[in-house]
């Protein structure tokens, strides 16, 4: 693992000894279906972590299936925040200290608001970044909630998978 943020996202694993692991995908997974393909699980088992911002520049960090689409009214409720826009990439490393793509769903700045969809909480091991578009981690999901003292809601559109 020569990536950096892999190998923060491995020295954070191991810093929590949780049940999860970083796994290498050579061939990249710039997609939900790809990373699922590559990983022999179902596409439900992918989660993205989108970082989105209030209109004070205030990050709520969403995780979500990933064929899911988010509703960012959904999110905004859940986080109690006013309108929510996705985070532009400069802004997402800099909260996160990942690329977007490869925002790890832990790891995560203390002090902002996680909020992970149903359909993920519903789940017991998921498939998430790792720091690159080059691997993939899974993870328990109650860890994902633990670490991130993050909230479950509904938070995609109606009709998303």
């Amino acid at each position: 693992m020569s990536e950096p943020s892999t190998e923060r996202v491995a020295t954070f694993i191991a810093a929590h000894t949780l049940d999860a692991e970083i796994i290498s995908t050579p061939d990249g997974v710039p997609t939900v279906e790809t990373a699922a393909l590559a990983l022999g699980v179902e596409v439900d088992q992918i989660v993205k972590t989108l970082v989105f911002v209030d209109s004070q520049k205030r990050p709520v960090i969403a995780i979500a299936c990933g064929l899911g689409k988010i509703d960012r009214h959904k999110l905004a409720d859940a986080a109690n925040t006013s309108k929510l826009k996705l985070a532009p990439a400069d802004l997402v490393l800099e909260t996160t200290g990942y690329s977007p793509g490869g925002v790890a769903p832990i790891d995560l700045p203390d002090g902002i608001r996680v909020i992970v969809d149903r359909c993920v909480a519903a789940q017991d091991v998921v498939y998430g970044g790792s720091g690159t578009d080059l691997h993939m981690m899974r993870i328990r999901t109650k860890d994902i909630i633990r670490l991130n003292a993050a909230s479950i809601g509904d938070i995609l559109q109606a009709g998303s998978p």
